[in-house]
């Protein structure tokens, strides 16, 4: 990252911000506590943005308008002055604003007179089974009545307060209530003098009393039914006015819109001036830039400011550690570049993980969820997801996640599809699809079954976690020795042959005898990755033999890195102890922990058994033989328990097994494919604690800026 220091004339510094805004990677320095400058004072017009602001929000919200959705229809704005921002936004303002909080006023109204006139009726059908005007209701010179609602078992201790307060002198009636269990419907009618101890009781025991309106006479059942008229009349009149409001919206919305956006964007414009430093006559701004593009932002400034400015570079000789990280990486690794940050973002010290992470996360989800049919869901959910974010869809809070991560998601749908072509696993079903890696069938073509298949699969995911983290520690030294920590780069050098030393032992020469890597005599075979799956270990014909004793072996390829990682490890004191102790621990916990690849795979293909076993004889499917430039993908007949059968599988087993099975087990390939890098490849070169890089840029969902020359507005269609 460098600093890029702009001195520009004061009257330029919107030309020179605009210039900042279209550059997108100038993230501004406060610098103004060093210059002991305090805040400059807003301009009359800079005042306004913030002002009218909040009417277009109320405007929006009552027009129940989305600021999140994008917009296919975008409007052109010349805003290269903030008078031009200023004079759409009010031309948008008077032409809605008046109209839609005259509409919200009479709502309100009506809203009001509604719940009125519903709380009438509810009172009215309440007494009508009690046989009450609502006249009746209140207090006379003489008594007071009263109506309301109380549980069925609190009835008789009401009726025996009543009593006792009154001495016998009250009328009580109860019918139970037409809607809710166990309410009763009560009324009252007690001396005037008794009226405040009733209150109190009521309070105590649970009476709901009714509020009766006034100005109601005559009998409920004739005012409930004059009440149902004017409901139905008011529901009338607001139905009247809501599609007033949608006439509105679907009218003026995309420029209500663009208005809310011309403001935000204003706002960012006149937020970013509080980094600037002012002179009487100059305008000052720094900001880091990442390296590399000095000569795009020389080009920008001096297409909007002209020749009135100056440009200087700097490297970051101050407050290094407090420099921005700025990632690079294509827009089809952006879902993976999401993922990495979620982590941590990379510090100067780090490696960004994001473009290797771009194929190892994809290749290792792709054996654990592997499955061509499922894999091809996967695939067409992420296309789908990609075609949404060039249209400018939104698919939602939840789903958004799943937009977001569109060449993600195809990417893991691709390899997941080879892998099920690897593994012949189709919908769930073996049934269907020749394996292409045949050491992986469950059956072999003469029926008989394959013992042997967990142990290839459990030594493949292995292997694949010793390449996987072999990676990792390449990668730290390199890291270590590019930022010229030589002894850090030492350190990861010596782990990397003690790692490579205890593999080699484990596969070249035994993983169930530990003696033997101490034995004087015989020969020791070099491991290779990958094609020594489905041959065993030793001496199988595919490793090549080394002219060294076992014993020889260990000690030069065990013994000999441990201690020298020790000592170098030691000389940094507790911090390089507990390293050395993570590190030796982590060879052999980190490698078994990618024995979860052969742990889902299997988990995948029991589950999805079960369901075709219960789903058996149900729309089979069969599938007539396929050959594709050689390779038989469906052959004639596919073994089964011991027989061949023609191809094919059950309808109704692949969509219940894809629907429970395949909805889990993605989720789950993709929370452990996420651990496998998070815990155990990140822990060997990877540590995050860097800064976001928040450049200074805006993004325009309803509005386009009008270039160099252009007047007016007019609306454009996104493709």
């Amino acid at each position: 990252m460098l600093v890029a220091k702009v001195i520009s004339h004061k009257d330029l510094d919107r030309k020179m911000i605009l210039a900042l805004e279209e550059f997108g990677l100038f993230e501004p320095i406060d610098v103004r506590h060093q210059a002991g400058i305090i805040d400059t004072k807003r301009t009359r017009d800079e005042e306004s943005v913030f002002a009218v602001s909040d009417r277009i929000l109320t405007i929006i919200e009552s027009l129940g308008l989305d600021t999140s959705r994008s917009s296919r229809e975008r409007i052109t704005i010349d805003d290269r002055e903030i008078s031009g921002s200023l004079s759409y936004v009010s031309e948008v303002v008077q032409a809605v604003e008046s109209e839609v909080l005259e509409t919200d006023s009479e709502l309100a109204a009506l809203m009001l007179e509604l719940e009125s006139q519903k709380g009438v009726r509810d009172v009215a059908l309440s007494l009508e089974p009690l046989g009450l005007n609502l006249e009746m209701i209140g207090s006379s010179e003489y008594t007071f009545t009263t109506a309301g609602r109380i549980e069925a078992g609190r009835l008789s201790k009401l009726e025996w307060s009543l009593n006792e307060i009154t001495d016998g002198a009250y009328v009580f009636r109860a019918v139970p209530a037409p809607k809710g269990k166990n309410m009763m419907i009560a009324s009252v009618s007690i001396p005037i003098e008794r009226k405040e101890a009733a209150e109190r009781i009521f309070t105590a025991i649970g009476f709901e009393t009714f509020t009766v309106p006034t100005d109601y006479t005559g009998s409920p059942t004739d005012i409930a039914h004059e009440a149902e008229s004017k409901i139905a009349d008011l529901e009338t009149q607001i139905e009247r006015l809501e599609n007033r409001k949608e006439l509105i919206a679907k009218e003026w919305g995309p420029k209500v819109l663009a208005a809310w956006e011309v403001l935000e964007i204003e706002k960012a414009r006149v937020n970013i001036k509080s980094y600037f430093v002012y002179t009487e006559s100059s305008v000052k701004a720094w900001g880091w830039i990442p390296d590399g593009t000095q000569k795009k932002l020389d080009s920008l400034l001096k297409e909007h400011v002209g020749t009135a400015y100056d440009l200087t570079f700097d490297s970051p000789d101050f407050a290094e550690t407090d420099s921005p990280t700025y990632l690079d990486n294509p827009s089809v690794m952006k879902p993976t570049e999401d993922v990495v940050a979620a982590y941590g973002v990379p510090s100067k010290d780090d490696l960004d993980p994001t473009k290797i992470m771009w194929l190892s996360f994809p290749v290792i989800f792709g054996l654990v969820f592997a499955d061509i049919g499922q894999g091809l869901l996967i695939l067409l959910i992420g296309l789908a997801a990609i075609r949404a974010n060039r249209r400018g869809d939104d698919w939602g809070q939840i789903l958004g996640y799943i937009q977001n991560g569109g060449y993600g998601l195809v990417m893991m749908g691709i390899f997941a599809i080879i892998g099920g072509f690897l593994f012949g696993s189709f919908f769930g079903s073996e049934t269907v699809i020749e394996a292409q890696w045949p050491i992986f069938v469950h059956y072999f073509p003469d029926g008989t079954q394959n013992v042997y298949r967990a142990a290839h699969m459990l030594k493949l995911s292995i292997e694949v976690g010793i390449i996987h983290i072999t990676l990792g520690i390449l990668l730290d030294i390199y890291n270590k020795a590019k930022h010229r920590k030589l002894d850090g780069a030492l350190t990861s050098f010596f782990y990397l042959w003690l790692y490579l030393g205890f593999v080699n032992l484990l596969f070249g020469v035994s993983y169930n005898s530990i003696d033997r890597w101490f034995s004087s005599d015989g020969f020791v075979n070099l491991w290779l990755p990958i094609v020594g799956i489905g041959r065993g270990i030793g001496n199988n014909g595919v490793y090549p033999t080394l002219p060294i004793a076992p014993m020889q072996f260990t000690i030069f390829c065990l013994f000999v890195p441990l201690i020298l990682m020790a000592l170098l490890s030691f000389k940094h004191g507790m911090d390089g102890a507990v390293h050395f102790i993570e590190s030796a621990l982590g060879m052999i916990s980190h490698t078994v922990s990618y024995a979860r690849i052969f742990a889902l795979n299997t988990v995948h293909v029991i589950l999805s058994g079960v369901f075709f076993s219960f789903t058996s004889g149900l729309l089979v499917i069969n599938f007539p033989p396929i050959s594709i430039g050689g390779f038989e993908l469906i052959p004639e007949a596919v073994p089964y328990h011991g027989e061949l059968i023609q191809p094919g599988m059950s309808l109704i087993g692949a969509i219940v097994g894809t629907f429970i099975v395949g909805i889990l087990e993605g989720l789950l390939a993709f929370m452990h494919t996420l651990r496998l890098h998070f815990v155990e490849w990140f822990s060997k070169f990877y540590h995050a604690g860097g800064i976001a890089f928040t450049p200074f840029k805006t993004t325009r969902h309803f509005t386009v800026a009008a270039v160099s020359g252009a007047t007016g507005i007019e609306q454009v269609a996104v493709q």
